[in-house]
């Protein structure tokens, strides 16, 4: 084998080397380099929505329609008399309409006013407001601070006073103790019974007072008023200890064996001591129950004051919110809610006024003005040789219907292309169960007449339930929902990172669109799915 023999002085191999190097660096470099994750991204538009619901009727030959009011109230008014040739969207009769449309006035000034935003004067009132409730809260404040100082300088002064009281009952105490135990020496030693019950009770006083010391001398060192709270409770109780052992010794002063032995002297001496104890014992009781009452006085003093402040604070939280909402701009989501308040008054006082809702004859007036009338009672009848086709909606979809929605008629009989236009006529309450599900019966006339157009024919339904013009829209399959149903989009930014936006949704249209009321600006990149 012939040996190959490489010479790497060669200008002819270096020009070689470095190619084969550029091309190795270009392939193996970015297989080194992190793969850069890719999604598929959709950029936030404007555009119009349409929200639509599918049904399949057939034909049905309309004669005799009756018109319903869709609540109960009094006829005030009725426009239409029997025979009366009506055209689509006549007025034929109404329930009383003062407050409806007072409701309707109210909802219109409240949507113009939020857009046109607050006047200067209600701005300077509302800041007026902002100062005085500042002002109401300062003086809470201080109003708290006030019974919190005078409350911890009355009971600081209760405790002193109990201080003082217990050492007045001590020595009440210690001398109760040695003018007890005088009597017992000089008189009851022996071990008869009334000897026995002296001692038992001289002994009585002495725990009672040493018990006493001991509580004393504990809350006088700490200066701790759970302490002294103790000490009390102990006085009392030994206070009631010797004047029970005390009156022992008296009584036993005058029993037969002793009554003439024991001195006066020295029974007065118990008496006395009696009634200081008994002295001491109301005393004690009094600071006790006098600390007990101070210091629920003191928190029912401080929670009302506590209340007052967190009232203030309410109250000013309050009016801060109604004053920066004045001078913001509104916002579209506002602007919306006065709108969607707006459409409600509306619907809410034309559910107190039948329209004519196809071309007719009016062939009988069932209710005069003034009289009471029910949703299920017809208020009139009309005649009209329009044909109409019964549709069964389900429940999820009958909500977005309503009277009067614009419908396209597609009959099959005249083909896809053929077209007619059609408009919801009535919506029956009620409801059937077409294989466990829930379905409502919903009439559409068809408006533009043909003569091709014959009873029973099958036909296909679209009703255009909403529509929105000029609105933030992106695909449903972009928008997720976290735990607490908040609803979010993930943005693509212009540095590549990706941001979690919470958002809030609108019309829910069709071909997979979703309406954005707020969260998103137009032209921004909404992550789809991710690619890789």
């Amino acid at each position: 084998m012939k040996k190959i023999k490489i010479n790497f002085k060669s200008k002819r191999f270096w020009v070689i080397a470095i190619i084969v190097l550029a091309v190795l660096a270009f392939i193996v470099i970015p297989m080194l380099q992190p793969q850069k994750t890719k999604y598929e991204t959709i950029k936030i538009e404007k555009g119009s929505l349409i929200q639509t619901v599918d049904a399949t009727g057939k034909v049905e030959s309309s004669n005799k329609l009756s018109l319903h009011f869709d609540g109960m109230g009094i006829v005030e008014a009725v426009k239409v008399e029997e025979g009366e040739e009506v055209v689509r969207g006549q007025w034929i009769a109404n329930l009383s309409l003062a407050q409806l449309n007072a409701a309707v006035n109210q909802a219109q000034a409240s949507l113009d006013q939020k857009i046109a935003g607050a006047t200067d004067e209600a701005i300077n009132v509302s800041k007026k407001q902002v100062d005085s409730t500042q002002v109401t809260l300062d003086k809470a404040e201080e109003t708290l601070a006030d019974i919190t100082t005078l409350a911890e300088r009355n009971l600081s002064s209760k405790y002193s006073a109990a201080l003082t009281g217990m050492d007045d009952a001590y020595i009440k105490m210690y001398n109760a103790y040695g003018a007890a135990e005088i009597v017992q020496k000089a008189y009851f030693t022996s071990i008869d019974k009334e000897g026995i019950d002296v001692r038992a009770s001289l002994e009585v006083i002495k725990q009672s007072r040493d018990s006493s010391k001991i509580y004393i001398d504990r809350a006088w060192l700490s200066n701790n008023r759970a302490d002294t709270d103790l000490a009390v409770n102990e006085i009392v109780s030994n206070l009631q200890k010797m004047l029970n052992s005390l009156t022992i010794m008296r009584d036993a002063c005058e029993t037969t064996t002793y009554k003439d032995v024991v001195s006066s002297s020295n029974k007065a001496s118990l008496d006395n001591q009696k009634a200081y104890i008994s002295t001491a014992q109301t005393t004690m009781s009094g600071i006790k129950n006098d600390l007990a009452t101070l210091k629920i006085q003191n928190e029912n003093n401080i929670n009302t004051a506590q209340a007052n402040v967190d009232s203030a604070k309410a109250a000013l939280e309050l009016q801060k919110a109604n004053y920066e909402s004045l001078i913001a701009k509104p916002r579209n989501i506002d602007i919306a809610y006065y709108e969607a308040a707006l459409d409600q008054a509306k619907a809410n006082r034309n559910k107190a006024i039948i329209y004519a809702p196809i071309n007719g004859i009016i062939t009988k007036v069932n209710k005069k003005a003034g009289e009471l009338i029910s949703s299920s009672e017809a208020m009139v009848e009309l005649l009209s040789p329009n044909y109409e086709i019964e549709v069964d909606i389900p429940e999820t979809d009958v909500v977005k219907i309503k009277k009067d929605d614009i419908a396209e008629v597609t009959l099959d009989a005249l083909g896809k292309d053929n077209k007619l236009k059609g408009r919801v006529l009535t919506i029956d309450p009620s409801s059937t169960e077409i294989q466990d599900v829930v379905y409502y019966k919903v009439k559409v006339t068809i408006e533009d007449g043909s003569d091709f157009i014959k009873p029973g024919m099958s036909s296909d339904v679209v009703i255009n339930t909403e529509t929105k013009e000029d609105v933030l829209y992106v695909p449903s399959r972009a928008i997720m929902t976290r735990a607490d149903n908040e609803k979010y989009v993930k943005v693509l930014k212009a540095d590549g990172s990706v941001e979690e936006r919470t958002i809030q949704t609108g019309l829910k249209a069709d071909e997979g669109k979703t309406e954005i009321v707020s969260g998103l600006n137009e032209g921004e990149e909404v992550i789809i799915k991710t690619v890789k």
